[in-house]
């Protein structure tokens, strides 16, 4: 169904598979909480746990991460989901990955993939020549708690990598955009890495070498199963080029690889072919990447810490001027007034 922004462009709520949320009413029992309240008030029910397939909707999943945080005050309940989860939490796009030769050919497979189980985020493979960076980033607007999805995304991340690569791997280091807990302990002994909060990424960071680590349960006939099927699953989910845009724009907004060029390559189209089909919709590239740099910019001002100078250089505008003016056209607001009308009284306005 169509989410309205003020003044804003339209997207599609997004669906992802139950199953990383599973273990939410045991934890909540384990806090000392009755689940069946607080899943309720996400309006969802204790039967929807029962069966890992099940689809909701990613505004709905955020929402129930959000009350479970404010019912428990526990500012890492993310890492909490993150323990009990790992590569069989995210489907089919998840379990071929135990059968990959290698841990590069695991994680492109995932990346690859991971729409067959989540609509609302992306992941993205940046390799260098030294470290290589895995990351998730949140494009679904309206998501709540996105500091807990991160929390529990990139915690999943280091579980696969410990799953491919032996159960004393570490990452070199751990980024987060949210802002740190009171208490980071958890964190800490979760990653057994620094964890850089505030960040403009929300990865891990590690050695390119363990890219050519082997995957001890490889098995090249079921991978090429496996890459059958979910190309099929891929290929019969319905067409949607816009919702593959704004995933692509959002795991390339805070890189080198913003281009339209690098874009319709992703997508398997030549530029000409990307401009008329966007043509056909009765929107444009420029208009999709201005609705993602709308997202981002969203989420970022969430986080009081961040201030509209530091904000405007990560969406790469010229200063905070455009930002602004660009911030305005999107929402009838400045961002400062935004903040002030979205977020809790008590985490005070930005100064200056």
């Amino acid at each position: 169904m169509p989410v309205e922004t003020t003044n804003g462009p339209k997207t599609e709520v997004a669906s992802v598979r139950v199953s990383p949320l599973l273990h939410i009413p045991d934890i909540l029992r384990e806090l000392g909480h009755d689940p069946d309240p607080i899943v309720r008030k996400a309006n969802l029910s204790l039967a929807d746990f029962e069966e890992r397939e099940t689809e909701i909707s990613y505004v709905v999943a955020s929402r129930l991460l959000a009350v479970c945080l404010a019912e428990t005050g526990c500012q890492h309940f993310g890492l909490l989901l993150a323990e009990q989860g790992g590569s069989s939490s995210l489907g089919i796009a998840g379990f071929m990955i135990r059968f990959a030769p290698n841990v590069r050919t695991a994680l492109a497979a995932l990346t690859r993939n991971i729409e067959l189980h989540d609509q609302g985020g992306s992941l993205a493979l940046a390799v260098g020549d030294k470290y290589t960076m895995w990351e998730y980033a949140v494009h679904q607007p309206d998501a709540q708690a996105v500091d807990q999805i991160y929390d529990l995304s990139v915690g999943i991340e280091c579980k696969i990598m410990r799953e491919l690569c032996g159960p004393n791997w570490k990452p070199t280091e751990v980024l987060l955009s949210r802002s740190p807990p009171e208490d980071t302990t958890a964190h800490k002994q979760f990653f057994r890495a620094p964890v850089r909060f505030r960040s403009a990424h929300n990865a891990i960071v590690f050695p390119t070498s363990y890219l050519a680590q082997g995957v001890d349960s490889k098995d090249p006939i079921l991978f090429q199963h496996f890459e059958h099927e979910t190309d099929t699953q891929r290929a019969h989910r319905p067409t949607n080029t816009i919702a593959k845009l704004r995933r692509y724009l959002q795991a390339s907004l805070l890189d080198d690889t913003l281009t339209i060029g690098h874009i319709a390559h992703q997508l398997g189209m030549h530029e000409r072919t990307l401009h008329r089909r966007l043509k056909e919709k009765g929107t444009s590239f420029r208009k999709q990447l201005e609705f993602v740099r709308y997202m981002a910019a969203q989420q970022m001002l969430a986080d009081v810490t961040n201030q509209v100078s530091e904000i405007a250089v990560a969406l790469r505008y010229s200063d905070a001027t455009a930002f602004c003016r660009a911030f305005k056209r999107w929402s009838g607001c400045t961002p400062l007034q935004w903040r002030n009308d979205h977020l809790p009284a008590d985490t005070g306005p930005e100064n200056g």
